[in-house]
């Protein structure tokens, strides 16, 4: 069994929402992957304890991790402490170091500075709440997507977005990463080497535009991405490379990603 306490190996629960959790828990068990980032929307939804509960206790049977709670929180939208509240109860039920968010709905360029602003404001408010708790033995991370349609749709907004909150104190802000489908291998390692220093996990898929391709496909590139990880971080921080999405929807072609995941991480 892999076994790496700095790149672990996972997988997004969206990746199949058609399933119910212990159908997707068994799959992931089928594997070697140790670690899964739960979804909000479907899986662990956050007004729902019960379930939280229950998804937990399969994991803890099944011997596999919680990498993080995937969120549907959109920053500077919400303006409900409570909703964030019940998002991190959630959290905490299933043991998620961290808990994913998104930068508000609006492309960086397409902002008010007063929008920039409720975001930027919003992400220290649940910030400093998220600090307060202590699951795994840290302080919960907040860590958001690097999307389009956010404050973090490009390298250079999202670094600029993670100074300014870092410069007042929100120093357990963080970022995913993933590739951006829609631009050349060059820029994609290019815009990975700008915001590796506040990387905290990473969705990994192989898609061309829109068509999604086997990961043994993209082999070549996630080892380079890989190796500009292990570079640009430090040694003691910890990355979960996860698994999101994968051809047709296909449990064997999530088999054989895993394989390729694994044998990557194993050998850099």
């Amino acid at each position: 069994m892999y076994n790496n306490s700095k790149f672990r190996a996972g997988v997004v629960s969206v990746t199949f929402r058609q399933y119910a959790y212990k159908n997707f828990i068994k799959h992931t068990k089928l594997t070697d992957l140790s670690c899964i980032e739960w979804g909000g929307d479907i899986h662990v939804p956050y007004d729902n304890p019960e379930k939280a509960a229950d998804v937990k206790n399969e994991m803890t049977a099944n011997n596999l991790i919680t990498a993080s709670y995937g969120s549907y929180y959109k920053l500077g939208q919400n303006n409900n402490s409570d909703v964030f509240s019940m998002i991190l109860q959630t959290a905490k039920i299933i043991s998620a170091p961290i808990i994913r968010v998104w930068g508000g709905i609006k492309n960086s360029q397409n902002l008010t500075a007063q929008e920039r602003e409720d975001i930027i404001q919003d992400t220290l408010n649940i910030a400093q709440t998220a600090q307060n708790e202590n699951i795994t033995g840290t302080p919960v991370r907040i860590s958001l997507e690097y999307h389009g349609g956010t404050i973090t749709n490009t390298a250079d907004s999202a670094v600029d977005f993670m100074k300014e909150v870092r410069n007042r104190d929100g120093n357990n802000v963080y970022l995913y990463w993933q590739p951006n489908q829609y631009v050349n291998f060059s820029e994609n390692k290019l815009n990975l080497m700008k915001i590796c220093p506040y990387l905290s996990n990473i969705h990994v898929f192989a898609w061309d535009n829109e068509a999604r391709l086997p990961l043994s496909e993209y082999k070549n590139i996630w080892r380079e991405y890989i190796n500009i990880i292990k570079n640009c971080t430090s040694p003691d921080s910890r990355h979960d490379f996860l698994l999101e999405f994968v051809k047709d929807d296909s449990v064997e072609q999530f088999a054989d990603d895993a394989k390729i995941l694994i044998e990557l991480l194993e050998n850099i």
